[in-house]
């Protein structure tokens, strides 16, 4: 996979932060990139080597049609990045107006379907082209370090670690096929979405915490991706990619 002109990746959570960064990072490497999410991408990401689709990914049927459709149009991807999730920040009961109160257990429901069940879904819909076709190809799950469990992110945190199992699960599964599953574990990033989530006090506290000090660049989970698809030995991991943070 070392001669990525013409090469094909799909990506969810294409219009986010984070996944629109990537493709359109991969899409100027001459990839050609397909973009999944259930929100709009903006029309600046959008180019003859992005193509990008509005889907629901956690509507299973939904998915399969517009993979089945992109694979017959444009032919069997040679990479998956699973990028869709959604982070909560949400203790198991908080202390309001009062009254102890729980979770929203909808909320729970929507982020183990948007971080896991979204994989799941795109994973099964893209690997059984690739069998089909007799094609090798490599699934990345960006997962995070909160999958080792983090407080007032319980369903986030369940969700990533639910994701790591299903890597491990599906690279061992697979494997015999010729497609490789690994995950990729970031820390704090300095991203969009991390801020919203941080309070800027907590960010200082995390780069004091993390031996580098500062926060990762966008840029090194895309040349770690590169690295990924590049070494067809590697199957079956969790790369964590935090600057030193968890050791």
């Amino acid at each position: 996979m070392n001669d990525s002109s013409g090469k094909r990746l799909l990506i969810t959570g294409a219009a986010g932060d984070l996944g629109s960064y990537i493709g359109r990072e991969f899409a100027k490497n001459n990839w050609i990139v397909f973009g999944l999410d259930k929100k709009a991408a903006a029309e600046t990401l959008i180019n003859a080597n992005f193509v990008f689709k509005q889907c629901n990914l956690v509507r299973f049927e939904e998915t399969a049609a517009v993979i089945d459709n992109l694979v017959e149009t444009y032919g069997v991807f040679d990479a998956v990045i699973n990028c869709a999730g959604l982070i909560a920040n949400s203790p198991l009961v908080s202390f309001t107006d009062g009254q102890l109160t729980c979770h929203d257990f909808r909320l729970w429901e929507d982020v183990i379907a948007s971080c896991l069940s979204s994989a799941f879904y795109t994973t099964a819909c893209t690997v059984k082209h690739m069998i089909k076709a007799n094609k090798k190809g490599v699934i990345i799950n960006i997962s995070s370090i909160c999958a080792a469990g983090y407080p007032g992110q319980a369903a986030y945190s369940a969700a990533k670690a639910g994701l790591d199992g299903l890597t491990r699960a599906l690279a061992k599964e697979i494997g015999p096929f010729g497609i490789r599953v690994i995950g990729l574990s970031p820390g704090f990033f300095d991203t969009n979405s991390t801020r919203q989530n941080v309070s800027e006090a907590k960010l200082k506290n995390i780069k004091d915490a993390i031996p580098l000090k500062r926060l990762g660049n966008p840029e090194e989970i895309v040349s770690t991706i590169r690295y990924i698809i590049q070494n067809e030995y590697i199957n079956g991991k969790i790369l964590e990619l935090d600057g030193g943070l968890v050791i």
